[in-house]
């Protein structure tokens, strides 16, 4: 009876412990619970989407200082990412340990999660501290390469309470023998690698570690060939005993340990390794320097791209390595990024075909890249143009450095970390240069082909004293390889020395000249001619339009290719946007009818895609976002097949829309306190601002006002009998938002506009979208309108002064200048013009990273560079300075930026400016007594007037057509429709 009680308990236990566990999964993705043996599993089925599976219970826990937790994991289902996730009480501060790739085994494997490796993930909490939480979860996420179905096995966690770890460790006790340094850490410690300085080359030798002092296991096993410093990483090794074998007849070496804080990576041991070589030998990110970078690539070639740094190094492909210039001069000197001075330019002024050009006394070297073949094969091509500009011959070497990194610095760790790219093999056929899976086919035969592994160093001069390269196998991935070429120059002369990664029966000149002709076409179908006080604006338009479609992956438009390597509808539709408007109609239909076709069953917008699918993720800005693409395509067509072909998808997303608003329509959001919310779009948070905790994001809701726009002027276009209840719905929400912002300052007594319903915050550039694209601005009241961006434009005024301190700011803010210019503020939308002009870094090349500091050099996270989205919001705001859209009146206001230092600089010419109402080309020309207007393309669809903005204070130019006076309305000219012709005479 005792027994058979036992047993009962135990089965009572275990069946308590399985109901505890409840699993729950992302739209479309199918997870369910069951227990094996004294595992919890969760099975998952994704079902073809993007998204995750969580296996979820209450666990409350106290936590000590340090500790470490046990567990044993099963399953199957390789490469998906694997999350264990600590939740405090509150739902919202979390806490995790994340494993991508994991591959579970049928049989169980012990784990371990140290303390250290759990980090804060997200939540408002001010102290980070993981000090209690009361749920456990464990997560299956989707990735692009994981399995669409298969189980994890958990068992239970145990808690395993360790000694904090000391401010100042006991020193180490370090024994010699010939052939041996031993050293006892005098507990067990974790260490990151060691540096190691040989007074004599070692030959071959051995790292080894001990639990125990007698059982004895190789970390690592080396050669080497020359005495010095060597540095070797060890990743995280947790060990008591460290012994280093090495030739017993030699001397000594001195060994150093470093520490997981010393060297969290590999990238920290190179950033110490810098400091002992001379400047230059290693890239600036290794120095503690901000390094800058530009795309590479094809249109639609975004995740095939390479990278142009700054300082002329070439990264062959996402997270690939780099090919990096130097000079030696004829009496030995080294030239490299640290020696010279730089410029940086764009083929053509615009094209996606950088340069880079260093100076020097004694010599000049530009380095141009471009790229052809298809987005799936694209051939990276490099030129090296060195010259004489002195009045003697020149004898110098251009050298080309293989490297294991990228271009894309260390600091970048969202999405594809930047920094250590490994080149595990160096290999030269005679003709070509192979290395981590490309080749490089040299256009000049090269003097000579040297390369060494990570343990021969790292230096220049040591490169060039390296061997002949046929194959070299490098056990630490580091190895380094040399091309070089000594070239005899005449005074004046140049030489030009080439490479490509694809092969082509063309000569490489040829190759780049085509290459320019079709991103010429490509990107001139908005033809703009303007006077010197625009500077380089069209140039800097027409790079922004490549920038987009470089950075694209097929027809998938992206914010980036390294961090921001992801399709999100939100900065994906103010693209269409600007492609529509710039006259390139293909590459915005094509991401619409992407997007279209991985919406979710029940009409919800993903916010992004990748190669996962479609993502779950609960962003309330997409709804709006999807629509008002699929509206603007069709606007700027009028293609009919295109709207009918994603009417039901439309209509299933304003359904869905329907259902999260009279969520919010409850009669707890009636009352006073929580009135604001009241048929608001539910929190999210799809403004990043917003990633600690959900918001009643005005950002949200202001999306959704301009999709529920488009949907009743869809259905009308299409005469459905939905169009009468999408006014209905579009009223309802103009009233709920309109009375939410009113609410929204009064609880906060602000005279400005909220970013968010339940924050009060301050977020203009959220705000501008109330602007364009909602066209929302009668839904507040004026003096709120007007007193958002006064103050907005005040505080920018005053950093650009030096008056208003900033760690960091983004050019997302360029959507102010559009604003301002709606707002009638045409010279204070080009005095941030120039604040933004400031911060284009390197300014030749025309574009934003998603951060930018006011110290260049400060080493930190930038975003992608560019930042696509950032150049569809200045595409935008530029264009609006020559032309733009007032929905409320359906006319069309031409000449608003057009400041008096423009009309009186020289002419104006605008042809093939796509809007939704046609196409609209115009001149403003200067004549001798004023200005001569001719329209010489009327948007055909124009449902109001069109009318020229004269921005400015000074008195108006007198306006006649054939001599007939016409009528200014405040500082808007209408213009007649009969007439082509309009002469402005200064009064």
């Amino acid at each position: 009876m005792k027994r058979l009680a036992v047993l009962l308990a135990a089965l009572l236990a275990a069946t308590a412990q399985a109901t505890d566990w409840q699993a729950s999964a992302s739209d479309q993705v199918k997870a369910s619970v069951r227990q094996q043996g004294t595992q919890q599993c969760l099975d998952y089925d994704f079902n073809g989407v993007s998204g995750y599976a969580v296996l979820r219970r209450s666990w409350p826990q106290d936590w000590p200082a340090n500790f470490a937790l046990h567990t044993q994991l099963s399953g199957e289902g390789a490469g998906n990412e694997l999350q264990m996730k600590l939740v405090d009480a509150s739902g919202d501060n979390v806490w995790w340990v994340t494993r991508p790739s994991f591959a579970p085994t049928a049989q169980a494997q012990a784990t371990v999660f140290k303390q250290r490796q759990i980090q804060f993930a997200w939540g408002p909490a001010a102290d980070k501290q993981l000090r209690r939480t009361e749920f456990l979860e464990w997560v299956v996420v989707a990735a692009a390469k994981g399995a669409q179905r298969g189980s994890l096995c958990v068992a239970p966690l145990s808690i395993e309470p360790r000694a904090a770890v000391p401010a100042t460790a006991a020193p180490p006790r370090t024994t010699r023998q010939p052939g041996l340094v031993q050293i006892d850490l005098q507990a067990p410690r974790e260490l990151s690698g060691l540096r190691i300085d040989w007074p004599q080359a070692p030959g071959r030798y051995r790292i080894e570690a001990s639990d125990d002092g007698r059982h004895w296991h190789t970390q690592a096993e080396r050669a080497r060939s020359a005495a010095g410093t060597e540095l070797q990483f060890l990743s995280e090794l947790e060990t008591r005993w460290l012994r280093l074998r090495y030739p017993s007849q030699l001397a000594a070496p001195r060994v150093q340990l470093r520490s997981l804080t010393d060297w969290p990576s590999r990238d920290a041991m190179l950033q110490e390794l810098a400091k002992q070589l001379p400047e230059g030998d290693l890239p600036r990110a290794y120095r503690g320097q901000q390094n800058y970078w530009t795309l590479v690539g094809v249109d639609g070639g975004g995740a095939t791209s390479g990278l142009l740094s700054e300082d002329g190094a070439i990264e062959l492909h996402p997270g690939g390595p780099s090919l990096e210039p130097a000079l030696r001069l004829a009496d030995g000197r080294l030239l490299t990024w640290a020696q010279v001075s730089q410029q940086h330019s764009l083929q053509g002024g615009h094209l996606p075909m950088p340069r880079v050009h260093w100076r020097h006394p004694e010599v000049e070297l530009d380095i141009e890249a471009g790229a052809d073949g298809t987005p799936a094969e694209p051939g990276l091509m490099a030129r090296y143009i060195v010259r004489n500009p002195g009045r003697h011959s020149l004898r110098v070497s251009l050298l080309l450095v293989a490297r294991p990194w990228q271009v894309n610095p260390p600091q970048q760790f969202l999405n594809l970390r930047g920094g250590v790219s490994p080149i595990e093999q160096l290999r030269w056929d005679g003709l070509q240069l192979h290395l981590a899976g490309h080749r490089l086919v040299s256009t000049l035969r090269p003097t000579a082909v040297q390369a060494q592994p990570f343990a021969a160093g790292m230096g220049l001069r040591q490169l060039l004293a390296a061997p002949a390269l046929a194959q070299l196998d490098d056990p630490q991935g580091l190895a380094s390889g040399l091309l070089r070429y000594d070239l005899e120059l005449p005074p004046g002369g140049e030489q030009t020395v080439g490479f490509v990664t694809a092969l082509d029966s063309r000569p490489l000149n040829l190759r780049f000249e085509r290459v320019a002709e079709a991103w010429q076409q490509r990107l001139g179908k908005l033809q703009l001619s303007l006077p010197p006080a625009a500077g380089p604006l069209a140039d800097r338009m027409r790079a922004a339009l490549a920038q987009i479609l470089v950075s694209r992956d097929g027809p998938w438009l992206r914010p980036g290719t390294r961090s921001y390597a992801r399709s999100w509808i939100r900065d994906g539709a103010m693209m269409v946007a600007a492609l529509l408007r710039m006259g390139d109609v293909k590459a915005a239909r094509e991401f619409v009818d992407a997007f279209g076709g991985i919406l979710f069953e029940n009409g919800k917008v993903p916010c992004c895609h990748d190669a996962r699918g479609a993502d779950p993720v609960v962003e309330n800005d997409s709804h709006g976002q999807y629509l008002y693409a699929v509206a603007e395509v069709w606007r700027h067509t009028q293609d009919e097949r295109f709207l009918a072909r994603h009417w039901p998808a439309v209509q299933r997303t304003v359904a869905y829309v329907d259902r999260l608003r009279q969520s919010e329509r409850t009669a707890a959001n009636q009352a006073p306190e929580r009135a604001r919310f009241y048929g608001l779009m539910p929190p999210s948070i799809s403004h990043e601002g917003y990633s600690d905790k959900p918001a009643y994001a005005y950002w949200d809701n202001f999306w959704t006002l301009r999709g529920l726009k488009d949907a009743a002027q869809m259905a009308r276009a299409l005469q459905s009998p939905l169009a009468s209840s999408y006014a209905a719905q579009l009223a309802e929400f103009e009233h709920d938002l309109a009375a939410s912002v009113r609410a929204t300052a009064q609880h906060y007594g602000q005279s400005v506009i909220a970013g968010a319903a339940d924050r009060g915050d301050f977020d203009p550039t959220s705000t501008t979208v109330l602007l364009n694209p909602a066209g929302g601005e009668a839904l507040v009241a004026p003096a709120l309108l007007t007193n958002t961006f006064e103050r907005y434009l005040r505080e920018a005024r005053e950093r650009t002064a030096g008056t208003r301190p900033y760690k960091d700011y983004t050019p997302y803010e360029l959507r102010n200048v559009s604003a301002l210019v709606r707002l009638g503020w045409a010279d204070a939308a080009h005095e941030l013009l120039a604040f933004f002009y400031r911060d284009a870094r390197p300014d030749g090349w025309h574009q934003w990273a998603e951060v930018v500091l006011p110290d260049a050099r400060e080493p930190r996270f930038l975003g992608d560079m560019p930042h696509a989205w950032i150049s569809a919001d200045f595409l935008r705001a530029a264009l609006d300075l020559l032309a733009y859209e007032r929905e409320s009146s359906g006319d069309l206001i031409l000449g608003a930026g057009l400041t008096t230092a423009w009309r009186a600089s020289g002419p104006i010419q605008v042809a093939g400016l796509s809007t939704a109402y046609g196409r609209l080309d115009y001149r403003l020309l200067p004549q001798a007594a004023g200005w001569r207007l001719h329209i010489d393309h009327r948007p055909e669809r124009l449902p109001g007037q069109l009318r020229l903005a004269w921005p400015g204070t000074g008195p108006l130019p007198r306006a006649t057509a054939d001599g007939q006076p016409l009528p200014w309305d405040g500082r808007e000219l209408p213009l007649p429709a009969t007439h082509a012709t309009i002469d402005l005479v200064t009064p």
